[in-house]
């Protein structure tokens, strides 16, 4: 079922038939997947990596869907099932080595991505259409 817009994070609730077991989702679409799917912007420099797992891992029964919309080279659409604290993880590891790489960059003020440069094959392997992750 679709969520209210008041709902912080929260698109859909998905329950089991049994209405005994439910997932949160957030659902991140895009039509270039080579660029990312947006999920947060650092507030702070500060801790800045804290802050990021605090706003992305919502706990166990939350996940994000991220979809790759059809396009002329993918005729289909593509849907990536991941917890949201493997997106935390992801998403720390990936800007602390973009900062490591460019130092004169700051975290304040970033929009960081998941999958920012493509989606890598591990990642592909590990949830493309993993429904059976949101345990319903």
């Amino acid at each position: 079922m679709p969520t209210t817009r008041n709902l912080k994070s929260v698109d859909i609730v998905a329950f089991d038939e049994g209405l005994s077991e439910f997932a949160f989702i957030q659902v991140k679409s895009t039509d270039r997947p080579k660029a990312g799917w947006p999920v947060h912007t650092v507030r702070e420099s500060e801790d800045w990596q804290e802050e990021v797992k605090a706003a992305l891992s919502l706990g166990s029964r939350f996940f994000y869907i991220f979809v790759a919309l059809p396009s002329r080279s993918q005729p289909e659409p593509r849907f990536y099932v991941v917890p949201s604290a493997k997106v935390a993880r992801m998403v720390v590891a990936d800007f602390t080595l973009y900062l490591q790489e460019h130092p004169r960059s700051k975290a304040k003020g970033q929009l960081l991505a998941w999958c920012f440069g493509g989606v890598p094959k591990p990642v592909e392997e590990e949830f493309a259409a993993r429904w059976d992750l949101l345990g319903i």
